[in-house]
Formats: C-alpha cells, structure tokens, sequence
C-alpha cells in the first residue's frame, strides 16, 4: 500500500491576515466632525456678512451698528477654529483660511495694491491731502511738519480751527480759503471758491459742509501737452457730511426701541451725500472730491452716491487704512475719489497731527481733459 505523502501545498496553510488599522474612538470622530463643521459653517456665517453689509449698512440698524462698530470682533472664532483644525481635523484648515481672506479683506478692509508697493513717488500730476483737524485747536506747526515731508500741493481740511490769517503766514505763497470750519490750502492757482449755503441742512440737524473749487493746475508738468499753457483747470470738492454718531449712540442705549432715531439720520446723511452728488455733477471740470464723509466704501449711502468714483486707498493704498480711531478701533470714513480726467498712482495714510482723525494722501495723475464725461451714479 502506498502512503501518502504529507501536502506542503502553501493554499493549505493559513494565510497570514493583514493588520487592521486601529479606528478612531467614536468621541474622536464626533469632535473631528465637529470642528469640521464649525469651520464651515463660520465661512458661511462670514460669507453672509461679507455679501449683507454694502447692502443692510447704513440702512438697517443692526447692519449700521456692524458697519460702524469693532469688526475685528468678526476675527474672534479663529482663535479657537485654527487650533483646533490644526490638531484634530486638518481639512478644517481650507475653509478656516477662506474665512480668514474674507474677514481680513472685505470685513476689516485690508487693501492690497502693487501700485502702492511699486508706484514712483514722483509719478503724479496732483498730490491731494485730506484731513478732519478736530474740533480741539490746530497745531499749526505740526501741520507744516506733515507739509514739509509729504508735500501735497492741496490740503483739504474740515473741522478746521485755523483763521485765513494763519494758515497764509504758515504758508506764505500758497492760496489760502477759510469758510465756517472748512479751510483750503492750495500751491496752485485758487481761480473760484463757492461754498453751499448750509441753512436749511442746520434746520434738519445735519451739518452738510460742500465746498467747491476750481484751481489751475501748471501745463508745465506736460510740456507736450497740445493745450496752450496755463488751462489746465480741475474742480475740488471738499466735504464734510453728517455723522452717524447719534443714530449709534441711540442704538446702543436702546437697540430696536431706536429704529426710528436711526432711519432719521440715515435720511438725512443720504439726503447730504445727495445734495454733495448734485455739485459734484455740476462741476465745470474734471473733479477731485476730498473729506470726511462719515462713511466707509461698503455703506449703502456711499455705494448709492459715491461708488461710481476711483476711491483713492481702494484703488491704489496698502494696508486697513484706518482714518478714525476710537480707544478699541478705527475705520476708514475719510476719502479722496477721482472723477473721470484722472487717475490715482498712489494712497496712503499720514501720520498722527493731534486729531482723532488721520490725513488720507492721494497721488493723482491727469489723464483727460476738461469737461470730459461725469461718473455713473
């Protein structure tokens, strides 16, 4: 009888298994879906109040209360969401860096502009400074430090304390217009100076300071220009609009009991802006519109009226730009806009003069001629 072999077949011995990746602990899971979804859920949250405020700011009081108040607290959540997607669910980093861009750019206002990092500071027809001196008395001599080092060829400035004798003895030469608060201090030829009359906004409460100019700016910086030397003429508007400083305090004390408090004074800064627009458009030449407008670029009344101009910072500065500060935060509310004849090459803030306003500087270039088309509303 023949016996058989033992089979040393490998299919009939067992076959290793391979090693089972250990499962994360259901709690894990849970706080990894977690974070997951905090994060997204703060992109959208963020997202809304990006996409809501140019339309809700300015005309529905929580939308006013955001527009004016300390967005960075907006930023708060990343303090937690950022550690935390970095030590539990890293695919929590992606919306988490979405929400930072649109916090740190639309919300707070960031502006990034290679012509602010690149632009030639002699690249420029017309240096414009705009500057709200406050109501304290101005330091005249910290005024001529700021134009020694920046020198602008026209400073704009509202709040102004200064007498006409005073700024024409600090600066001897230049054109000098003092008007109620509002002053004008120009190198170039003052050819006109025409300020609204105010009356009936002070009957509403309002303070409505529209000033217009017309200054000759020298044809010499374009010695090819084929206009005959000398007529190069431009209109500055200089403006200080209502604040919405009694609407906010209102709401703050008494929240939706002041609605109607707040629709007051939102219809009486729109009907400002609407009343600055109309001299806007009836300026005989290419316009520069410089001053505190006691309002930042995503304000429905500033989108309404305002919108269709370059905005010097948005167009060409570098950073929040920041032109009112309070103890916990600022805002940007003072502006200089180019009209159609002109283009911006530079923005950027100036420094502390005393005020709880910065001056806004802005370097404009010359690119049309005069009476050329008005910008949209």
């Amino acid at each position: 009888m023949r016996h058989r072999e033992p089979s040393t077949d490998a299919s009939s011995e067992p076959q290793p298994q391979p090693a089972r990746r250990p499962s994360s602990p259901p709690r894990w899971r849970r706080l990894r879906f977690v974070v997951l979804a905090v994060a997204v859920l703060y992109l959208l949250a963020v997202a809304s109040i990006w996409l809501a405020l140019p339309i809700v700011g300015d005309r529905w009081w929580p939308g006013t209360l955001i527009l004016f108040g300390p967005r960075r607290l907006v930023a708060l959540p990343l303090l937690v969401i950022v550690p935390a997607a970095l030590l539990v669910q890293r695919r929590a980093l992606l919306p988490a860096a979405l929400a930072s861009a649109i916090v740190a750019g639309p919300i707070l206002g960031f502006t990034f502009s290679l012509r602010a990092l690149t632009g030639d500071a002699d690249s420029h027809d017309l240096r414009v400074a705009s500057f709200n001196t406050g109501s304290r008395a101005m330091d005249i001599d910290r005024l001529k430090g700021f134009v020694a080092e920046t020198r602008p060829d026209v400073i704009a400035m509202q709040e102004c304390s200064a007498s006409e004798s005073e700024l024409n003895a600090a600066f001897p030469g230049w054109s000098v217009h003092v008007d109620t608060g509002m002053c004008l201090v120009s190198r170039h030829p003052l050819l006109k100076a025409e300020s609204r009359d105010r009356r009936d906004v002070w009957d509403q409460g309002g303070h409505g300071a529209i000033l217009r100019y017309e200054i000759a700016l020298p044809d010499a910086l374009r010695p090819s220009s084929e206009e005959p030397r000398g007529t190069r003429v431009f209109s500055l508007l200089n403006l200080h609009l209502e604040t919405p400083r009694e609407a906010i305090e209102a709401l703050i004390h008494g929240l939706w009991k002041q609605a109607a408090e707040h629709d007051r004074v939102i219809a009486l800064r729109a009907w400002e802006s609407e009343l600055a627009r109309q001299w806007v458009d009836e300026a005989p030449y290419p316009v520069v519109i410089a001053g505190d407008f006691n309002m930042p670029v995503d304000s429905a009344i500033y989108r309404r009226f305002w919108a269709g101009f370059e905005n010097a910072f948005s167009r060409a500065g570098l950073g929040f730009g920041a032109t009112k500060r309070t103890r916990w935060f600022g805002v940007r509310i003072d502006h200089v806009l180019a009209g159609p004849g002109w283009t911006t090459e530079r923005a950027w803030i100036g420094p502390d003069l005393g005020s709880d306003h910065l001056p806004i500087v802005a370097d404009l270039r010359w690119s049309g001629t005069p009476r050329e088309g008005r910008a949209e509303r």
